[in-house]
């Protein structure tokens, strides 16, 4: 009896023992969960704080009418390679076609004379060069003007990467006299040459008028 009541303490005691040890065991495991979670909290944190992976502005285009007068800017964001975010401010209380929209391009040099043969040819065509409308990935939507001529417009693009701004004669923006149609002439409508659709000027402009204002873009460091 004596080692029946023996043997079954130490019994007793061994579950015990195995007992304590999963129950720290699993006390461990949650810490260590606890701990891991933390750290990843902690690495999001961080990442989502980080200035590498924040909106930042990359480019800036000022822009000015012939007289020389600053009527507008456009601004250039992105978290990365792409000028994916664009933001456009115009104060313009001379604008022609107060009240209606404007076209708004990427052009393909970036200078901006005022001088003739027209104010701002210099700038050159719509960019990138050798293609038509639809497929210029600098034509922004256009902005609509209050009868004041002023404006605030926010958009998002992926059509472009900021370096591909910056090539050897670099970029301008312009802002139009007119609204862009984006070439979207259905073929039952005939242009000024007699055949049906848009026409070469149109599949070149999108019949935006002549250029009322022009800026140089510039990257922001």
């Amino acid at each position: 009896m004596i080692a029946d009541d023996r043997s079954r303490g130490g019994r007793h005691r061994r579950a015990r023992g195995a007992g304590q040890r999963t129950r720290r065991f699993a006390s461990w495991r949650r810490v260590a969960a606890g701990l891991i979670g933390l750290g990843i909290a902690a690495a999001t944190s961080i990442a989502l704080s980080s200035p590498a992976g924040a909106v930042q502005t990359l480019a800036r285009a000022k822009l000015h009418n012939a007289s020389g007068a600053e009527v507008g800017e456009v601004t250039f964001k992105g978290a990365g390679r792409y000028a994916n975010r664009v933001e456009v401010d115009i104060q313009a209380p001379d604008v022609p076609n107060p009240g209606g929209f404007h076209g708004l391009h990427i052009h393909t040099t970036g200078v901006c004379d005022p001088a003739a043969p027209a104010p701002f040819a210099s700038a050159g065509g719509h960019w990138p060069d050798g293609v038509d409308s639809p497929d210029h990935a600098g034509d922004l939507p256009s902005v609509l003007l209050t009868p004041d001529g002023n404006a605030y417009a926010e958009f998002e693009t992926a059509r472009f990467k900021i370096d591909d701004l910056f090539d050897s004669d670099r970029s301008a923006v312009v802002l139009h006299a007119g609204a862009d149609n984006f070439a979207n002439v259905p073929s039952r409508y005939t242009n000024p040459s007699g055949s049906p659709g848009p026409d070469s000027t149109t599949l070149k402009t999108g019949d935006a008028g002549s250029r009322y204002a022009c800026g140089v873009v510039e990257r922001v460091p």
